[in-house]
Order: C-alpha cells, then structure tokens, then sequence
C-alpha cells in the first residue's frame, strides 16, 4: 500500500467494528432530535457532490421522495462543488430536504483530507442517529461507509453507479481503490448495482459476493419525456435549423464523457449528410477543448454547446436520434431519458449500455475511441427514417420499466428488508420511540 496512505488506513481499520455484539446497540449519545421526529426511520444519503450528472438527479429524487414518507425521513451529506462545476446544491433546499455540506469531502484521494471528511460525517452521523446511511459515488461511498460503520449505523447501502476504475490509473491506485471497495463491501449490507453489467464487473473484480448485490435500474419521470412538444418553438430557442435532422448528445464535457469523439464523428457525418446539425447539452472542465475543436473542424453553425440545461425533457423529443461517446458508465440517465422519450441511441459499446440497448434493436452500440464507427451508425438512421422510427419506438416500449415509482419502491423494500434483519429483531424498532416499522 502507498506509504501516504498507510497510517491513515492503519487508523481506521483499528476503528471499524466488526464483531456482532459492537452492532447490537449504539451508545447513547446525546442529541437534540425530538422524540416526534424519531418515529420515522431515518435515512442519510451521502455523495461527493450535487452537479450535473444522473448522479445527483438520482440521489435528488431518492432523498425527495424518503423525505415526504410517513414512515422516513431522508437527510442529504455533499462536499462542496468545484468551481469548474455547475454547483446544484440549491435544489436541495428547493425540495426542503435537510443538507448537511461537508466542506472535506472530495472527489479525489488525500489521505488526511479524506481521513478528516469521514471523521467530521462520523460525528454528524452520531449527532443525528441514522439508521439508514446509503452512499453513492466511489469517494463518498468509500468515506461515508467508513463513518457510518464506526457510528454503529444499523443498516449502511452503497449505489453503484459505475466503478471508478479509470483506463489510466496507475497500478498502485488501481490496487487502493480494489482494496478499499473490498474493505468497505465487508460490513455494506447491500450493493445497489444500476446494470447487470455492473454486477459483472464488481464480481470480476471480487469485491464482494453475487447475493450482497441488488439490481435495482435508476428511474426518470418517464412521463415528461412523452408530453407534445412544440418542436419549431425549441429549435428557434436554441437557434437550430427547422430543416435539420439533429443529433444530440446529453452529457457532461469531461473525460468520462468523452465529448471529443462526438465531435469528430460529427464532422465525419457532415461531410455525407450535410442537413443535419448537432448539439451537447452539458457542460464541464473541456468545454474550451471542445470549442477549438469544433472551430478547427470548421463545424460552425453545425455544432451547438448548449451548456448546461435544466430543460432536457423539452429538447430531447424534438431530436432525431441521440448519442453518447462516454468511455465508461454504469447506467447513464440519459439512455433511459432518450429511449421514453422514442430515440434510438448510438453509444459505445460500455458496461450499462449493453443491458438496456439492444444492438440494431433500439439502437446501435459501437466500438469506444471509434468516431468514424459511430459516424457510419449515425448515417445508417439519417438515411432511413423508416428504421429511425421503428428503433424509437421499439426503445419507447421498453421504457416503461425505469419508472422513478418503480425505483422508490424497489429501494423501499430492500430499506424495510434490511432493518428487519439489522440485530435489533425481527422487527426494526426506532429507537426512543415504541414505534415499530413492520417490513
């Protein structure tokens, strides 16, 4: 292990509990919590940040609706927003969901930093008595574990949303990160994968057993995404072309995304199908790399960066088809957005992808780093609206299955499953209170 982290790592593995008896009760701390307010279970979520990502849209919707239970009450941890990054934050308290920011909590390693973070969440969790702490995204999943294991939380969940194994980690970091999601899944009592594949991945990479994971896929308000749309009306806004086809891409401009490759398969279709224009809706650290790029490709009037957009179940129906060169994903919000809305997708060939798009189907997957694949794709659609069509509407039909109720639901049965096997009992009984939440 990297010396730099070695004695931050000493420290907490002496502090996590992992005998049965140090998780049968936690100690009575003192807290200013009302007894009223513990007769709801009650839930922290934790995530690194709330910026533009189906991250955050998930995390936001999950905490919404725990937090209007009768029988929950959903609170929300967040380190601060780059300032290279849309900060969301605020939409948490346009919701009324209790945040608590955690200014140490980042989305990088640094072993004090971090050692800090998960202390300052410890002491917060400890405060306020959680009995459900549910992480999401690999930083935060790893530190916001680590505190609530050493607080004692009755039930800890992590989402995986997509490993954070990156093509170009170094062995030594690639070796930390396994041995942290391998430490961590030992006292996580469920793991959330949002894809098949992300389940296979996790077990290739032995973090922990096939029966500690549940496949539950993120759900989007499908609904939105199907309501009539005045399509001259958009594109006016947006000063796009009414007699352009338009390919779009949804999507942050960073690394993960990849938005460079869209670009250059953009001007590879231009040069076949030139009544066609494109757009990202999205913004992020490459922005400019992307403007040189679409100026150096002489893609002007062609290529549009929206930035980011608060409108996307407005612009995607009046899309042709839809596209996205992310080089690596657990499930991306956006297929699931695209497909309810009737859009075939044209996206690497990447981990969720292949659970939810089926190959000449709904649309077509592709080889990753390829443009000029992704371009031949494209151009298939654009030059058969027959086939365009028929694509839509096979993806609409199988759309019906990431409803955001049926999410709620599965996340709410595993909750309730899970305090009923935590070791207070059978039935899970708050403390302070002679409340009994039946499973």
């Amino acid at each position: 292990m990297n010396s730099t982290w070695k004695q931050p790592y000493l420290l907490l593995k002496q502090l996590v509990p992992f005998k049965k008896d140090t998780q049968q009760n936690r100690s009575g701390n003192t807290s200013d919590v009302s007894p009223e307010s513990r007769e709801k279970i009650r839930i922290l979520l934790v995530i690194t940040r709330l910026t533009i990502g189906g991250d955050t849209n998930v995390v936001l919707d999950i905490a919404s609706y725990f937090h209007s239970h009768p029988d929950f009450e959903a609170h929300l941890a967040v380190g601060p927003v780059p300032e290279n990054e849309i900060d969301l934050t605020y939409l948490a308290s346009e919701r009324a969901i209790p945040i608590k920011i955690i200014p140490t909590l980042v989305n990088r390693i640094n072993p004090w930093l971090n050692l800090r973070s998960i202390l300052e969440l410890h002491a917060h969790i400890r405060q306020e008595k959680y009995d459900i702490v549910h992480t999401h995204s690999s930083v935060a999943g790893v530190i916001g574990r680590l505190a609530a294991v050493t607080a004692r939380v009755p039930v800890i969940v992590h989402h995986v949303h997509g490993w954070g194994i990156q093509e170009d980690m170094s062995k030594k970091v690639r070796m930390l990160y396994l041995a942290l999601e391998r430490f961590c899944a030992r006292f996580t009592k469920r793991m959330i994968a949002v894809s098949r594949p992300t389940i296979e991945k996790g077990l290739a990479y032995r973090i922990c057993p096939e029966d500690k994971f549940a496949l539950i896929y993120n759900g989007i308000h499908v609904e939105s995404f199907q309501q009539p749309i005045d399509r001259l009306k958009v594109y006016s806004e947006l000063g796009l072309d009414a007699d352009c086809k338009i390919v779009g891409m949804i999507g942050r401009l960073d690394k993960q995304k990849n938005p460079l490759d869209f670009i250059r398969a953009a001007a590879m279709v231009l040069q076949e199908y030139p009544t066609v224009q494109f757009l990202i809706a999205g913004d992020g650290s490459l922005r400019s790399e992307c403007e040189r790029l679409i100026n150096d490709l002489n893609l002007a009037n062609r290529f549009f960066l929206l930035g980011y957009r608060n409108d996307i179940h407005k612009i995607l129906p009046t899309l042709t088809l839809t596209a996205l060169s992310s080089l690596w994903e657990g499930l991306p919000v956006v297929f699931q957005e695209a497909m309810s809305a009737g859009k075939p997708i044209v996206t690497n060939d990447i981990d969720g992808a292949r659970d939810v798009i089926i190959n000449g189907e709904t649309g077509y997957l592709v080889t990753p780093r390829q443009p000029r694949e992704m371009a031949d794709r494209i151009l298939d659609l654009l030059n058969n609206n027959e086939l365009c069509y028929a694509m839509g509407m096979n993806a609409k039909q199988s759309s019906a299955r990431f409803s955001r109720q049926r999410m709620f639901k599965e996340i709410e049965l595993l909750y309730r499953e899970l305090l009923t096997e935590a070791p207070s009992g059978q039935l899970f009984q708050i403390q302070n209170t002679g409340r009994k939440i039946q499973k």
